[in-house]
């Protein structure tokens, strides 16, 4: 079984003084594009966030709080999944669906969205990596896991999708 952890404690820091998850994106904040994505799929989840207003926006979550690095958002989530497996899906990744999410999960982990040589969420890490992601520190997430891994199954996806917001220049431009 999977838990989807939907990683959104991110600090906003390129996108200026608005936090970017909340910011309107197709007529919803920009968080709900990844988390209905993730409801669709019927996979537990839990939500790792750092700011009361975003947890607001996830109330069908589990909600994790974490106020540090993208390294322990991604720690204090995998901390609490209790499944064999995490789905681990960005919050800033606006243009995932469920078809992906049920795709990665059902692939032999681990397992990771991948846009020509680039690796990305969302990935699937099996419980047997997670002490290796427990010695990441800093502003890191999985990668630099998971491309050690020769066992690692890649999932192409269309350029485009794997797009996520971090700037508001961004935001006009996948409009």
């Amino acid at each position: 079984m999977t838990t989807v952890v939907l990683l959104a404690a991110g600090a906003s820091r390129r996108f200026g003084t608005a936090c970017k998850l909340q910011y309107l994106y197709r007529g919803k904040p920009l968080v709900r594009h990844a988390a209905e994505a993730i409801l669709a799929t019927s996979f537990p989840a839990l939500a790792v966030t750092a700011d009361p207003a975003v947890e607001a926006l996830l109330p069908e979550f589990r909600i994790i709080r974490s106020i540090g690095l993208q390294s322990h958002s991604l720690q204090a989530g995998l901390a609490e999944v209790r499944d064999d497996c995490a789905l681990v899906v960005l919050g800033d990744m606006p243009h995932i669906d469920a078809a992906l999410l049920r795709c990665i999960a059902a692939s032999p982990a681990p397992a990771a969205a991948s846009d020509d040589d680039r690796i990305t969420p969302p990935a699937s890490i099996p419980r047997t990596l997670f002490a290796d992601i427990a010695r990441l520190s800093g502003d890191q997430g999985a990668a630099s896991v998971l491309r050690t891994r020769n066992d690692l199954c890649r999932i192409p996806v269309p350029t485009g999708t794997l797009a996520d917001i971090d700037t508001q220049e961004d935001i006009f431009l996948f409009q």
